[in-house]
């Protein structure tokens, strides 16, 4: 009974979810400024320092804050109202950011501005996602969760899409200041519309969390976990797909010229095919979540992610030839994006169904800090084995093992609804 009323759902539907609607317009916004910045800030960190080594600092002081403080963060904002949370952390992330601009314009960028920048910023985002992911049960009914989500996830690439393509440009007509105020911008821009959601909350905390409440609070959040499998499956799960995505994200460059012979035009194609794959592996989880199981999705994003890792590999066989190799590229890339969307969007779309309401924040923040904390051990993995062993067979193994992993997890039938 179920599966026929999930088939009369479809996109459109998710637009009489008013409130939801306006939360894909933020992030929208947030994405396009996002990635404007993303190119922006790469090429600040570098001509500013002149140093790899600051680039890979900066790279880790980034994720710090989502590991070690986003846990604590989700479990004080579970008692928060998490609206004025998130227009809040938007609206800190947006004086921040045009701070930074401020700085640049005047000469007073060094190293250690721009590291204090990085932390303080992941600081305040740590607290801001949580808030936003108990919101969307709130805001979006829980029948359009796979559309409301994949709907969110391939806009927000389109718009991310848009960005990277426009950010050259405009760094090159306007200045890398002129980027970085887009991104501020961005931030007020949804912290603006994030403002006028009418959403409902109760049994908020009215006075401020006592210290031992915060504990109780918690210790609560960490128990449910235990208590979950599921959920426990579900961290796992983000761990190994972050691992996943290790070799493709550290070694581009390398890959790009010991593999494939070429230069770095390959790595917008790269960027490029990985991201539209991703976006249509988030628009066909719907029709997918409708014919199969959710571990039977998981399982299929992961050995194409896996195939496509080691199709990177075959960049050997077309050494120096643009166009073919360009080619190989771009469809190992999309194999690996179509595979990631897949997994991420069923992750997102299942977290929010089985996580009760009241520990959503807390158990959100330690599902993320879990999946990033996967990024620097595995990148530490990726720098050992790059020493010792030629790029290509890096791809080869880790490719092999992803789908290793997933074809374990479909027989030993893991739990993931």
């Amino acid at each position: 009974m179920k599966k026929e009323k999930a088939k009369e759902i479809s996109y459109r539907d998710v637009f009489s979810q008013k409130e939801y609607v306006k939360i894909i317009f933020s992030n929208m916004i947030n994405r396009f400024g996002d990635s404007i910045d993303a190119i922006a800030f790469t090429w600040l960190v570098y001509s500013v320092t002149g140093s790899a080594s600051w680039s890979a600092v900066i790279f880790a002081l980034n994720q710090l804050p989502t590991v070690f403080l986003q846990p604590f963060a989700g479990a004080l904002v579970e008692g928060l109202d998490k609206k004025r949370v998130m227009v809040a952390a938007d609206a800190v992330r947006g004086v921040i950011t045009a701070g930074l601009a401020l700085l640049y314009v005047t000469g007073q960028i060094n190293p250690w501005v721009l590291a204090g920048f990085t932390l303080l910023n992941s600081s305040v985002e740590a607290f801001g996602l949580p808030a936003g992911m108990a919101l969307v049960p709130k805001l979006l009914e829980k029948k359009y969760y796979s559309y409301g989500t994949s709907l969110n996830n391939t806009v927000s690439t389109v718009v991310q899409l848009i960005g990277l393509s426009a950010a050259g440009v405009i760094i090159a007509a306007l200045g890398i200041w002129s980027a970085i105020l887009i991104d501020a911008a961005s931030f007020f821009g949804s912290a603006l519309i994030r403002s006028r959601l009418r959403v409902k909350e109760e049994d908020l905390h009215r006075e401020p969390l006592k210290l031992g409440e915060y504990k109780r609070s918690l210790a609560g959040g960490v128990r449910y976990l235990k208590e979950k499998p599921v959920i426990r499956n579900f961290c796992i799960l983000g761990v190994v797909i972050n691992a996943v995505m290790v070799p493709l994200n550290s070694l581009q460059s390398p890959l790009t010229d010991e593999v494939f012979g070429q230069g770095s035009g390959l790595l917008s194609v790269l960027s490029i095919a990985c991201m539209v794959g991703m976006g249509f592996g988030s628009a066909v989880f719907p029709a997918a979540d409708k014919r199969c199981s959710v571990r039977s999705v998981i399982v299929t994003g992961g050995i194409l992610a896996g195939a496509g890792t080691y199709a990177y590999s075959l960049g050997t066989f077309v050494r120096g030839n643009v166009m073919v190799g360009c080619l190989l590229a771009a469809a190992a890339s999309i194999l690996v994006g179509f595979g990631i969307g897949l997994i991420s969007t069923a992750l997102n779309v299942q977290f929010v169904k089985v996580v009760e309401q009241d520990y959503l924040a807390r158990a959100g923040s330690v599902f993320n800090a879990a999946a990033c904390a996967a990024t620097p051990a595995a990148s530490a993995a990726v720098g050992a084995l790059a020493a010792i062993c030629p790029v290509r067979q890096i791809f080869v193994v880790s490719g092999m093992l992803c789908v290793v992993l997933f074809v374990y997890t479909a027989l030993r039938r893991v739990q993931f609804e």
